[in-house]
């Protein structure tokens, strides 16, 4: 949602479906309503409650359909948003609202507090429209003489800072509408714990948290979370991976090798000037820190890895067995109410 200083939303469904610019409202371009109608069978709204209470309402995305049986990716707020941490899941029900007519109970059946994901299973009459999912490359190439590359639709890609990108969500009452918020990709940090995490200028309201964020071909590339100045987003690729373990495994399994790594898309100017003139032959990777969590497959494995310092021009050759990661490594996510 655009919020102006001429308009003011006084309920999440109530969530503007226009830009503002310069104080003035301008509807959604015809490109960015093609894109939010593509994706928007897949998009749903959602209401959690604790006995006869609601704990709140918020957006999801299907991503598989098999047999009439449904999965939906939202945020754990669903059912954290009033201080439950250690919730029992059997006392907690969920509907899932697909259009104004048609709201079907659904089950949690998988949930994450380290990326504050949830997933949702329903069981319908009918076949349910899937989302076309664009996974995001894990790092962002700096070679100059890419950026003004055109956007090419791949199963993995860049995002490059001033691409479009959309919020999509349901209002939570009837008759559940969509709501769009245009922005673009931005490379400014998000102030949570999670370093996966990516950038909109798109402004929603609370019961976008969950819903996807598209690209202009309404492909979902992330999941929404909250905060009143832009809308931070997991990347839908992270999400996916997530899910896959879990129909493995019956539980997700991160992993950890004892160094933590922020991508290019966190790094400052000067950082990366200085790295080119260093490495002028390396336009790809990550920034090595304190924790790593990108090796999803390789958890339990040992992997070789070729490290490559500021301060030795030769490449070190490493062999490091990936371990699991820990409760006491969990990303801190603000709750539902506290979401700034």
């Amino acid at each position: 949602m655009f919020l102006g200083r001429k308009r003011k939303a006084t309920d999440s469904s109530e969530w503007e479906r226009d830009v503002e610019r310069d104080g003035m409202f301008y509807p959604l371009d015809i490109d960015t309503k093609m894109a939010a109608l593509k994706a928007s069978a897949s998009v749903v709204s959602i209401t959690s409650y604790l006995g006869e209470n609601e704990l709140c309402h918020s957006s999801g995305i299907i991503i598989e359909c098999n047999d009439n049986c449904g999965i939906i990716l939202t945020s754990l707020n669903l059912v954290k948003c009033h201080n439950i941490q250690d919730f029992i899941v059997d006392e907690i029900t969920v509907v899932v609202h697909l259009s104004e007519h048609t709201s079907i109970d659904a089950k949690l059946i998988a949930w994450d507090y380290h990326y504050n994901l949830a997933a949702l299973k329903i069981l319908c009459d009918t076949p349910l429209e899937v989302a076309s999912l664009a996974l995001l490359d894990d790092s962002l190439t700096i070679d100059p003489s890419c950026l003004c590359t055109p956007f090419q639709h791949i199963e993995s890609y860049n995002l490059i800072p001033g691409n479009a990108v959309i919020a999509l969500a349901r209002s939570s009452a009837k008759p559940f509408k969509l709501m769009a918020a245009p922005g673009e990709f931005s490379l400014n940090a998000c102030r949570y714990d999670c370093k996966e995490l990516l950038r909109a200028t798109s402004k929603i309201s609370k019961c976008g948290i969950g819903g996807p964020v598209i690209n202009i071909n309404g492909d979902v590339i992330g999941i929404c979370f909250y905060h009143q100045l832009y809308t931070p987003f997991l990347p839908i690729k992270i999400a996916s991976i997530w899910w896959d373990h879990f129909k493995k495994y019956g539980e997700p399994r991160r992993p950890w090798l004892g160094m933590g790594v922020a991508n290019l898309y966190v790094a400052d100017l000067g950082f990366l000037e200085k790295f080119i003139k260093k490495f002028p032959n390396i336009f790809k990777g990550v920034i090595v820190e304190e924790l790593f969590e990108s090796m999803w497959s390789k958890v339990g494995d040992h992997v070789e890895l070729v490290v490559i310092r500021a301060g030795n021009d030769g490449p070190l050759l490493l062999k490091m067995k990936v371990d699991e990661v820990t409760a006491d490594r969990l990303y801190s996510w603000p709750l539902w109410r506290d979401a700034q």
